[in-house]
């Protein structure tokens, strides 16, 4: 007795019932799908992990959080410094209007 062959259809149709079984996908073209990259494990999560949280080291937020060490912050006393000499140059920046009608007010 010869073994029967077995038709094209009837492997399609096995395969299309095995999908079906074990819920993957049927793919009778062999498309790329990209369906083994979907069910990889995210990577994202676990580099995001892997590198530490930035850490802001600005002599501002440094000489706040300690003040008992008297921290100076140098770019800030220039700037500080300069506000008070133009200031005194009459340089300075101009006083806010106390009331409304005098902000809308134009000097020459």
């Amino acid at each position: 007795m010869a073994a029967a062959a077995i038709t094209p259809g009837r492997l399609a149709a096995l395969t299309k019932a095995r999908c079906a079984i074990f819920q993957t996908a049927f793919n009778p073209t062999s498309a790329r799908t990209g369906a083994k990259y979907f069910r990889a494990r995210l990577r994202g999560p676990s580099m995001a992990n892997y590198y530490p949280k930035d850490i802001d080291l600005s002599m501002s937020k440094f000489a706040k959080e300690w003040p008992e060490l008297g921290l100076v912050n140098f770019a800030e006393a220039q700037r500080l410094w300069d506000v008070d000499m133009k200031k005194a140059r009459g340089k300075g920046a101009p006083t806010k209007a106390k009331d409304k009608s005098l902000s809308n007010a134009v000097m020459f």
